[in-house]
Parts: structure tokens; sequence; C-alpha cells
């Protein structure tokens, strides 16, 4: 009788553990008994080849996993965000349009607006956790292009309770943004796609406890809806109407 390999079957090993069960046939010509030990066999080789491949399979994506997937950030496919966080959070973000949350509303206290990122990362403390990007800028108005923009900046880890906030729009600013509408006239929707480009010269400081994110550079592509508010105040930082911050436009 042959002896069996220590490992008989692989990922494509099935033939292998047939021509091994096979050796461990009877010499004696088959009978009956020979054919019940055969069937035998076959059914314990089915049986291992099933526990082998129910192990080797991958699990089902999560549900935050699934609904990432889906996210887009802009109709066009168009949204982006890029930045690079040094500190308590430290990552090089190239967010594309697929899987990546975008939304921008009019801060109702001062007429300016708000603009949020989000998408679910892979950090050194846990797999899938959701990043959050938030840009406050007061002194923009709807359609309007402008240079040298402050810009109040922060950055939320989502289930930790870990807000970093420039707490106020004196450590950023934007070099430049543009608004293009997204629905022209007639059908105008009062939505716009919102391109930005920045850098802070200070860090965005944990809003309880300690640490900051420094945000040296970023820029991105989202999305703005003129016809809605939002009403969440930012973490960390009363919205004030700041008139001294008003943009110098094109």
């Amino acid at each position: 009788m042959s002896a069996i390999p220590r490992h008989p079957i692989d990922a494509c090993g099935s033939l292998r553990v047939f021509e091994t069960l096979s050796n461990l046939r009877p010499t004696r010509s088959p009978g009956r008994r020979a054919r019940r030990w055969s069937a035998a066999l076959c059914a314990l080789a089915f049986g291992l080849m099933c526990r082998v491949h129910a192990r080797d399979g991958t699990p089902a994506p999560t549900q935050p996993a699934v609904s990432a997937l889906q996210s887009r950030c802009l109709p066009d496919d168009s949204g982006y965000l890029r930045a690079r966080l040094k500190g308590s959070v430290d990552a090089e973000l190239d967010w594309g349009n697929h899987g990546t949350e975008c939304i921008g509303a009019v801060r109702p206290t001062d007429g300016g607006i708000r603009m949020r990122f989000k998408r679910w990362i892979d950090t050194a403390d846990q797999a899938g956790e959701p990043l959050v990007l938030v840009f406050g800028i007061a002194g923009l108005r709807e359609g309007q292009d402008a240079k040298i923009l402050p810009v109040n900046v922060t950055v939320i880890r989502e289930g930790t309770g870990q807000f970093y906030g420039t707490q106020g729009d004196d450590k950023c600013t934007l070099d430049e943004i543009t608004q293009t509408p997204l629905v022209g006239i007639p059908n105008r929707s009062r939505s716009y796609r919102v391109v930005a480009r920045g850098f802070c010269t200070e860090p965005a400081r944990a809003v309880q406890g300690k640490g900051a994110v420094l945000i040296s550079r970023f820029d991105y592509a989202g999305r703005v809806d003129f016809g809605s508010e939002d009403l969440e105040p930012e973490p960390g930082k009363p919205d004030t109407p700041d008139r001294s911050a008003e943009a110098r436009t094109k």
C-alpha cells in the first residue's frame, strides 16, 4: 500500500486526492467489498475538499465597507481630496471620487459654507475607521471665486471621540477657490462644484485631551448646495460671524 502524502489537498489539487486514494485500493481483483471501499474513500475525499475550500473562503465585506464602496462624491466622478496629515493622525490622503462622501451647505450664522469629506480608511489603531475633514469658509458667497481666503479646518476620527480643530480661521489659508454650477439655467439647483487648494501654518489641536494634527497642504473638489443649511456646530468652536475675513474676489 502506497504512503499517503502529508498534504494531499491544495487549492487546485482535487485530482491529487483521488490519485492518492486510488492507491489505497486492495490489490485483489475488485469485488463488492472493493467497490464499497472505493465509494467510502470517495465520500471521505469529497468531505475533506469541502472543509478545505470552506476554510479558504473570503468572508463577505462588512456593511460599512459596502456602503463606502457605493459612495460617490460628485455625479461626474470629478470629486477628490488630497491632504498631508502629520501628528496624532499621520496620513497621506489621496481620496478619489468613488468611496468618498462629500457634502457642503451654508453656515446659517454668517452665510459662509462648510464642506465635509469622509472616507473609511485603515489606521495604525484599527481597520476600516471613518475619517472626516471639515472646511469652514466664512467669507465665501454663492458663485464667488476667491483667492487668499481664511479657512477653519477640523479633523474627526468618527467613533473614537477624537476631534482636532484649528478653532479659528487664522491658521489655514485657501490659495484659491472656484465655483462651477452643477446644473445650469433654467434648471438651476444652486449646487456647485467647488475646487480649492490651501495650507495650514499651525496644527489643529485636540478639542479634548492632548494631541494635534498639522495639515501642511490640501486640495479638493467637492459639492456645496446653497439651498440647504448645515446646522451642526464645528467641534470646539461656536459658529460666530467673522466679518474681518472677506474674500478678495477676482
